[in-house]
């Protein structure tokens, strides 16, 4: 098969990919079952398989099909961020359609691979911070708290301004009955930090205009695995006739791994995603992609040259100009970084003591919740209510982005138990919804400054009605008091039973009070016995 026929698999391959991990995007966010795992990005993961399973001090049985993804780097090299990273793709599909120019921020591309090296020795202390690097985890989390609920927003916005008009309401009525509670959410959910990961994302999108591929080239470090692995793939660029010094290939290479000099071209197999742009544009065909051994002895990347004595085109390995080694010096530096920074992390006030919002979802307080949570968004994104959030600082950096409760955009339903199902880590634990419906997240308290029957002497029972613990934990109680200016009233006071509140916050959420809830959720606290 002809170059510009593989190029248009890698193509095909691309699209497939993206649309693969949106449909099972969808299905996670509507807790669909499926075939596939919905997870499977995820799965085969290297970076955030084994950063987690180090950090846990455990093997992962859901990630173990990472081993098949790091056979396949020293097979294909880089081949996953040409044709199979959803990120990737999309970069691709953005990218200004103008000619490359020379790399010039060579030294840039080592920072790639001291986040991967800083994110190694973070794990082996039990960190997971920079898995918010992840490119699986940043589209994840864009789509679940930025993307679903902004396109839920526009799609009710011009539903409400058309339906009038007659001949579209039947397309309206069909897109609701259809798609709302399977594809669309049943009700609009809200992310406090929505516009900020949508930032994020449009700023690695917008680097593209100033360097093509600068998230791949740069910072990612999913790609500095499989840029490591590239140097000793079976799979990579190879030379097979003389170079006349065109550049075409270096023009056209979207990572710049190509350089062209007088002597012929260098090639770094580290920077190749195997795009084929270089075989198909090269006009003299000398470039060629195909498996083989490497027989130098020393490592390095393709030069095409010409041989004085046959005047035919030879392979030579020499060091690419941005190429990358490994040293010890390396090693130590991320080792002493990612030292600093855990210590750093865990000096801060909320390793002292947690925030009092820092309700976390059933079962991930008591295990160890930081040392395996991937910042993925996967319960985010499946939470019905929209109650679990990306955080910022309310467990300090070392929890940056990892979710929490927040009761008054959404509580935890009594009749569910899915993000502990979906977590690909095991984070928060697969209970069963019997066990779930047991575990304190936290623990309802009372404002009586602000509750409406305490404060404003006027009837309000929401709490009580909305608790869904069979024994309710909010309890009325019948009083008789006089208003300040003397008038009395019958009022039924509510009181948290503590030793029954399992804190879904579904009272917060229910609370009719404009502005911070009457009664709110607070981390859980170890109360001592009452004593008789």
């Amino acid at each position: 098969m002809t170059a510009s026929r593989w190029r248009r698999v890698r193509q095909i391959a691309q699209v497939v990919s993206v649309a693969l991990f949106f449909i099972l995007a969808f299905l996670t966010y509507r807790g669909a079952e499926s075939l596939i795992p919905l997870d499977l990005y995820f799965r085969l993961d290297p970076f955030a398989a084994f950063a987690a399973m180090i950090a846990a001090r455990t093997v992962i049985a859901a990630l173990l099909l990472a081993v098949a993804a790091i056979a396949f780097g020293f097979v294909f090299g880089r081949a996953w961020c040409g044709w199979l990273c959803p990120l990737g793709a999309m970069l691709d599909w953005v990218t200004p359609k103008t000619h490359r120019v020379s790399e010039t921020r060579r030294v840039w591309k080592r920072v790639k691979y001291v986040l991967l090296i800083v994110a190694f020795f973070a794990a082996l202390l039990g960190n997971l911070s920079l898995l918010i690097l992840d490119p699986i985890t940043i589209l994840n989390r864009t789509f679940a708290s930025a993307f679903m609920p902004a396109f839920n927003v526009a799609l009710v916005a011009v539903e409400t301004a058309l339906y009038p008009l007659a001949p579209l309401q039947p397309l309206f009525d069909g897109i609701e009955q259809t798609f709302r509670g399977t594809v669309l959410p049943a009700q609009q959910t809200y992310y406090q930090l929505g516009w900020l990961l949508a930032l994020v994302f449009v700023a690695i999108v917008g680097l593209n205009w100033v360097v093509p591929r600068l998230w791949c080239r740069y910072l990612c470090p999913l790609g500095a695995v499989y840029a490591w692995q590239a140097q000793v793939a079976w799979l990579r660029p190879r030379a097979i006739k003389d170079c006349s010094h065109c550049a075409a290939c270096m023009r056209v290479c979207p990572t710049s791994a190509i350089a062209v000099t007088k002597s012929g071209f260098t090639v770094d197999p580290a920077e190749c995603i195997v795009c084929l742009d270089c075989v198909t544009e090269c006009p003299e065909s000398v470039i060629a992609i195909n498996f083989g051994a490497i027989n130098a002895k020393a490592e390095g990347t393709l030069r095409g040259v010409k041989d004085e004595k046959t005047s035919s085109g030879i392979l030579s390995f020499i060091p690419h100009p941005s190429a990358f080694s490994l040293s010890r010096r390396h090693l130590l530096e991320g080792a002493a970084f990612a030292v600093a920074g855990v210590a750093l992390f865990r000096s801060a006030p909320t390793a002292r003591r947690d925030d009092q919002w820092l309700v976390r979802p059933p079962g991930a307080r008591e295990n160890d919740f930081l040392s395996k949570c991937i910042r993925c968004a996967e319960c985010v994104k499946v939470c019905p209510t929209g109650g679990l959030q990306p955080s910022l600082f309310e467990s300090g950096l070392e929890g940056f982005w990892s979710p929490l409760l927040v009761s008054r955009l959404g509580y935890c339903d009594y009749s569910c138990n899915a993000c502990g199902q979906i977590c690909p880590t095991g984070a928060i634990p697969p209970l069963s919804l019997a066990d779930k419906r047991k575990q304190v997240v936290g623990v309802a308290y009372i404002d009586q400054n602000r509750c409406i029957p305490w404060a404003s002497y006027r009837p309000c029972i929401v709490c009580e009605e909305m608790c869904p613990v069979p024994q309710k934990a909010v309890r009325l109680e019948e009083v008789d008091v006089a208003t300040p200016d003397g008038k009395p009233v019958h009022l039924q006071r509510p009181r948290v039973v503590f030793d029954l509140c399992i804190g879904c916050g579904i009272c917060e959420y229910r609370c009719p009070l404009v502005g911070p809830a009457a009664i709110r959720v607070y981390v859980p606290t170890q109360l001592p016995p009452i004593v008789g």
